[in-house]
């Protein structure tokens, strides 16, 4: 939506803002301020999809001057250094981690901060000599990330291989319990050996990451690629431009019936969509001169030609569960077969009309845009209308063997990420076997991405990011906190109650 400008004045004397937070969200109205019409060509149509809240485009702005999600190759910064920063290749543990921090202050997104770190485990290992020693400085680094990048959307990957930094990075996860950086598994049963996953396992449950992607099937359909941000599975070394989002809880809201929505309004509200992406990626690269001035692509950190885009949904649950209701079923999504096929009738229509249009400037994903399962804000009023992606609503879940094959024929849609949640009686800490099994279970079905927390812990994974349910509650009550996401978080739990889903314990 465009801004108005007494959101300045609202932001400027806002009580729970900190200095950092208003300093963005200044900047962010300040994108906001011009009418898309005139910088980015919209049409009356399009806007008018912006302006009912079919189509969200989460904030971003419309004068772009800088892509959405960056995902640079920090192997670059050990071949090479990073001239414009004056850093040498790095020649000890010291000189990585210190690197490093200078790097990420560097790397924009549309939170301002980097969100992927690297490959971790990968980038530490050669250095890697008095394992004690290097424990104390991987936990300082770390705990580094948490308190000068403040956004869970902060991401780092290890894996597959197990790795002696890979175990210490684990080991200062546990003890550190911060959300950020979110962390994720590129798991593969025949490259990451089994006590390194359970190494993983114990830790995703104690403190909700690092989550598992299924590493086999992401190179499968994406090539090289890092789960950046979220869970969003991105070129290695380019990025996503732009991610807007079809709300399909308001979109689905008048219909009535099926094929009117999926012969007539979805296929129009999605084209729009694609349509407003080709806009905002022209400006971004034709305009903006971000490709053409980044130190980033001079130094081979990133490539314009390895972006793509993500086309993103929310909603599905509730798009599903009224037209349930439009066809005098007394049934809700996760355990109706009818509204099984409603929602993949829904995703199919999405899916074609993504792969049918020719986007711009991704060639890296054939000029196609990429699906991906968006996991939800509080943006508006309309979002308490929408479930994350394509996940039941909370209160709604099966059991979790139902729970999971109901899930994952899902995940098969959305190249550029989705995932599931499943909260775990606190015995299951003694049993990481068992949910090594059910992760292995869901990935042989074809299941993309997993994570696993214990109900009872402070730190909870809302949906792709982790937040404390504690700085939660303090924003919820309109104190400060350090973390814009501890903001988002209570406002997606008010939504979605994200913080009560279904608790799996032995008798399922």
């Amino acid at each position: 939506m465009q801004s108005k400008i007494s959101d300045i004045m609202d932001i400027a004397t806002s009580r729970s803002l900190t200095y950092q937070q208003k300093l963005f969200n200044l900047a962010n109205v300040a994108e906001r301020l011009l009418d898309p019409r005139e910088v980015l060509g919209y049409t009356d149509t399009e806007m008018m999809y912006i302006e009912n809240e079919m189509i969200c485009d989460l904030n971003e702005g419309y004068t772009l001057y800088r892509p959405r999600y960056i995902v640079p190759d920090y192997y670059v910064l050990l071949s090479k250094g990073c001239d414009f920063l004056g850093l040498k290749p790095p020649i000890d543990l010291d000189e990585l981690l210190d690197s490093l921090l200078i790097l990420y202050r560097h790397i924009p997104s549309i939170t301002s901060f980097p969100v992927f770190v690297g490959d971790l485990d990968k980038l530490m290992e050669p250095f890697i000599t008095e394992e004690e020693k290097d424990y104390i400085k991987i936990k300082r680094f770390l705990n580094h990330i948490d308190k000068a990048i403040p956004d869970s959307f902060c991401h780092g990957d290890i894996g597959p291989e197990k790795t002696r930094a890979g175990e210490l990075i684990l080991r200062a996860a546990i003890e550190l319990e911060n959300p950020t950086p979110n962390m994720t598994l590129r798991y593969d049963k025949d490259k990451t050996s089994k006590d390194f996953a359970l190494k993983a396992v114990d830790a995703c449950l104690r403190v909700s990451k690092p989550s598992f992607s299924n590493d086999k099937k992401y190179c499968k359909d994406m090539g090289d690629h890092r789960l950046v941000s979220c869970y969003n599975a991105l070129p290695h070394g380019g990025g996503a431009y732009t991610l807007p989002r079809l709300r399909l809880g308001t979109i689905v809201k008048g219909v009535k019936s099926l094929e009117e929505l999926l012969k007539d309004r979805l296929p129009k509200v999605t084209k729009a969509m694609a349509t407003m992406m080709d806009k905002r990626i022209r400006f971004l690269v034709e305009e903006s001169n971000f490709f053409q001035t980044s130190f980033l692509v001079k130094e081979g950190y990133i490539k314009r030609e390895n972006f793509s885009a993500m086309f993103g949904m929310v909603g599905l649950a509730d798009a599903v569960n009224y037209i349930l209701e439009v066809e005098g079923l007394e049934e809700t999504f996760g355990t109706s077969k009818r509204g099984d096929e409603i929602g993949h009738s829904i995703l199919t229509v999405i899916q074609d009309v993504a792969n049918s249009h020719e986007g711009i400037y991704s060639e890296r994903t054939n000029n196609r845009y990429l699906l991906h399962a968006q996991v939800g804000a509080s943006l508006s009023e309309e979002d308490s209308c929408n479930t994350p992606a394509h996940r039941i609503k909370v209160g709604q879940e099966p059991i979790l063997p139902l729970h999971i094959r109901q899930a994952v024929p899902f995940h098969e849609y959305f190249v550029s990420g989705t995932g599931d949640l499943f909260a775990f009686d606190e015995t299951y800490l003694n049993k990481p076997d068992a949910v090594l099994d059910i992760i292995e279970g869901a990935f042989s079905l074809g299941g993309r991405y997993i994570t696993t927390y214990l109900h009872n812990t402070d730190l909870i994974r809302v949906t792709g990011y982790l937040v404390k349910k504690s700085e939660a509650r303090k924003a919820g009550e309109g104190n400060a906190v350090l973390r814009d996401t501890d903001i988002l978080g209570h406002g997606t739990n008010s939504i979605a109650n994200v913080f009560e889903r279904r608790l799996r314990k032995d008798e399922e």
